[in-house]
């Protein structure tokens, strides 16, 4: 494949440090700039939607200017894209289907990327090395335990429930083999472990493939007399012709509010629960609900939604958010605190629900999510 390199004539930066050239000298990719370089970010990540490995550098205060630098094609790398990612700062991308042996060093006005291995030595050391292939992995079993280094953080103790579980999968997306009680269970787990390595009590409400009802998960909460309560599940959409294209996290409080789009998910998720209770029983349920713990989850939940799609817009594109909105759910009805329940994707989605089954992709949302109660926590 041939390199790419784009070049982005951006205005307002007359007075940045311009790239002269980007060129190979032996197995080194050298680019130049008029003047020293300012500060070199660096990661690299495996994208799994196209399958790439990608080394990112950006760097501060360099531009583009006009024109065309031509590369020559030494063939062992897929693409390098070289392109004004904001006004004053430039990134170099390398994607490549094979992991690259490679590292990196700035010399005054020069980055200079030193290739250790060509294509011939790497595949040869990669089928040597190959490991015999996975076999299915089994339902999370660990128990996350409190790091005795960490004290108790203020005493604060938070309730995670893996939503449905047992003989209730909740949606499936079957072209992937991908079912919400199994999501949840390992989103639960590694939502935990963050939190408890942070320095907060954490109880689950299931640590296995086991049915509970939705007003047993909130009593259970109660019990353990918790400060918060984090309900996770996964959404999905089942209309005909193409729902694929329907992806976005969203973070729901308990509130009386009634929006079509909050009493479809709360419908959902209320299955089984609420289908015995008349209409005038669930009225009277949300009717005396307490105003100022509903108040609390709202900022819990806006909290909880930004940090999710802060922490995964830092290595993903394309993540959409949902929104922080209101409705009638059940499971968070009977909770005597603050209560959020989070959709964290669309298993039926095309981008959603490939990256669900994603460990990565799931540790960095867990992640998100801890984060966003030690945000709440911080303002309340």
């Amino acid at each position: 494949m041939k390199f790419l390199i784009v070049f982005i004539v951006t205005l307002g930066t007359l007075f940045s440090n311009s790239i002269k050239s980007a060129d190979w000298s032996n197995d080194k990719f050298i680019v130049t700039f008029e003047k020293n370089l300012g500060k070199v970010r660096a990661w690299n990540f495996y994208h799994k939607d196209s399958k790439k490995h990608k080394y990112i550098y950006d760097i501060d205060n360099a531009v583009i200017r006009d024109g065309h630098l031509k590369v020559d094609n030494k063939r062992f790398i897929d693409n390098i894209v070289i392109g004004q990612y904001k006004a004053n700062k430039l990134r170099i991308t390398f994607r490549n289907s094979k992991e690259l042996d490679f590292d990196y060093e700035v010399l005054k006005n020069k980055i200079i990327f030193n290739f250790n291995k060509k294509r011939k030595d790497i595949k040869k050391e990669k089928i040597k090395e190959r490991p015999k292939p996975p076999q299915p992995k089994p339902l999370v079993t660990y128990t996350p335990e409190m790091k005795k280094s960490v004290k108790n953080r203020k005493g604060k103790v938070i309730v995670i429930d893996a939503g449905h579980g047992g003989k209730d999968g909740g949606a499936v997306n079957k072209k992937i083999d991908a079912v919400e009680k199994e999501l949840t269970l390992y989103l639960a787990k590694y939502t935990a472990d963050y939190l408890q390595q942070m320095g907060y009590t954490i109880h689950l409400t299931r640590d296995s493939d086991k049915y509970l009802d939705l007003v047993d998960r909130t009593k259970f909460a109660n019990k353990k007399d918790a400060d918060l309560f984090l309900s996770i599940h996964v959404n999905s959409l089942h209309k005909k012709g193409n729902y694929t294209k329907k992806n976005g996290i969203e973070t729901y409080y308990l509130s009386k509010e009634r929006s079509e789009r909050s009493k479809r998910i709360a419908a959902k998720e209320n299955k089984g629960d609420m289908r015995s209770m008349s209409k005038t029983a669930k009225n009277n349920a949300l009717s005396s609900l307490n105003t100022a713990k509903m108040n609390q989850s709202h900022k819990l939940a806006i909290d909880i939604q930004s940090n999710i799609l802060k922490r995964l817009r830092k290595y993903y594109y394309h993540i959409e958010d949902g929104g922080v909105k209101g409705g009638p759910f059940w499971v968070l009805v009977g909770a005597q605190m603050p209560a959020v329940l989070i959709e964290v994707g669309y298993i039926t989605g095309d981008r959603d629900g490939k990256r669900l089954l994603d460990r990565l992709y799931k540790k960095r949302l867990a992640k998100g999510i801890a984060l966003g109660v030690e945000e709440y926590f911080k303002k309340n």
